[in-house]
């Protein structure tokens, strides 16, 4: 399993070490102006950047050939995908470090960005909810349609997480009471039906694979 998590740290590095860059120059210049609509923008993006790197070499190891060789290593199809689902997680932390950092870093130099401190968590957590909806929703559909469309079911998987959000946070504001806690009652429903997403996704993906000749 040690085995399986470097090689997808090591082969998401490579792309992940070029956005590390543009967040440094672009936190940098974030921290440094008065934007709430930048700082938003980086938080969101920077989540889900780092997160969208690591679903693109699943989709490399198949074209390289690396993908179909570990099958043939002394490791269960179940510990591939484990490793690939915990590779995301890794690189979604990274860029909610960078995102925190920098909010940080412009609370810090001006004071609060938004006018309701919540707004930041809730900016915080569309960024993790988009990048758990997008990787729930991309393994299974990579390994059940074939990694020929990984490029386009990397796109849709995207598309569709900014859907679900949006779909989410419609409905609750919608139909939900306006009560004092109604904010927070919102972030809490998001958070939690992206993690269960992610959660479900896990076991579909494996039995899948499981079933996938090659």
């Amino acid at each position: 399993m040690k085995g399986l998590l470097k090689n997808n740290f090591y082969a998401t590095l490579p792309g992940a070490k070029a956005l590390i860059l543009v967040m440094v120059l672009a936190g940098a210049f974030i921290a440094a102006v008065i934007s709430q609509t930048l700082l938003i923008a980086y938080i969101v993006l920077g989540i889900i950047g780092f997160s969208e790197i690591a679903l693109g070499i699943v989709k490399d190891e198949f074209f390289s050939k690396w993908g179909k060789y570990k099958l043939t290593l002394p490791v269960k199809r179940a510990d591939i995908i484990k490793s690939q689902f915990l590779n995301q997680l890794l690189w979604m932390f990274v860029g909610t470090v960078f995102a925190v950092t920098v909010t940080v870093l412009s609370w810090f130099l001006h004071g609060s960005p938004f006018d309701i401190p919540l707004d930041i968590v809730t900016t915080f957590v569309i960024g993790i909810s988009m990048s758990l909806f997008a990787s729930a929703l991309f393994f299974p559909l990579f390994y059940c349609l074939g990694e020929e469309r990984g490029s386009v079911l990397i796109g849709l998987s995207l598309v569709c997480s900014f859907g679900l959000d949006y779909a989410i946070v419609t409905l609750f504001n919608y139909y939900a009471k306006p009560v004092p806690q109604k904010p927070l009652l919102g972030i809490i429903i998001l958070m939690t039906a992206s993690l269960l997403a992610f959660g479900l996704s896990y076991p579909l993906t494996v039995r899948i694979f499981k079933h996938r000749e090659y």
